[in-house]
Formats: structure tokens, C-alpha cells, sequence
């Protein structure tokens, strides 16, 4: 009796494991990529759309390289998945739309986005 209930509660116990190591990142377990590159696309035309400082130009600049750099790091995940790049485009795209609509809606919280972007994606890795 304890042996059964031993060998029940060490199969349970392993079977999240077990999960986890078969499960394959997809592009749904990425949606920071696409949440933040489109934040930082957004960011760099608001930057653009602005004051024309040298430096608003260089940061519009900074966070456009950052973005291409999370949009390759999107499709090569897609691509991973046996999906294309141009099913990772449109996907960035969607998340460039929705994004969109909420900071019109609350543009503070493209600045909370941002900070939380530049933290999980430091301009320099």
C-alpha cells in the first residue's frame, strides 16, 4: 500500500516535468518579442513625429535597430515552428495595431511599455 501511493505521488510529481521539457516554445510563449518590437517601432516614429533634437534622431534611431533586431529574433522563432517570416510579419503587424490602439487610448501606457521593454530587451545585449 505505501509502495502504490509512493509510486503515484513520484508520477505526479514528475509529470509537470515531463511537460515542460516536451513542450516547444511557440509563438504564442513569444509574445514579448512582438509586444515589445512593436512598442519600440511605435516609440521610434512617436520620436520621429517630435521635437527634430539630434538626440530625439538618435533615440528613433536606437529604438528602430531594436526593433529589427526582436523582429528577426520573432521570425527565426517562427521559423523554428516551421511557420514563414511573412506569417511572423503579420503577427509583428497585429501587435503594431493593437498597440496602437491602446496607447491612443492611454498614451501613459506606452511609457510604462517602454521602460518595461527597454528592461527585457537592454539596448546593449
Amino acid at each position: 500500500m505505501r509502495i502504490g501511493i509512493f509510486i503515484l505521488l513520484a508520477s505526479l510529481s514528475s509529470a509537470p516535468a515531463l511537460a515542460a521539457s516536451t513542450a516547444k516554445p511557440g509563438p504564442s510563449q513569444t509574445d514579448y518579442m512582438f509586444q515589445c518590437g512593436a512598442t519600440f517601432i511605435i516609440n521610434a516614429h512617436a520620436l520621429q513625429d517630435g521635437p527634430k533634437s539630434a538626440k530625439a534622431r538618435a533615440q528613433a534611431q536606437a529604438y528602430e535597430s531594436r526593433f529589427n533586431k526582436l523582429a528577426a529574433m520573432a521570425e527565426a522563432s517562427f521559423e523554428e515552428n516551421r511557420m514563414s517570416k511573412s506569417e511572423a510579419r503579420t503577427y509583428l503587424q497585429k501587435h503594431v495595431d493593437t498597440m496602437s490602439a491602446i496607447f491612443a487610448k492611454d498614451p501613459d501606457s506606452m511609457k510604462r511599455f517602454v521602460t518595461l521593454c527597454d528592461a527585457r530587451f537592454p539596448e546593449k545585449q
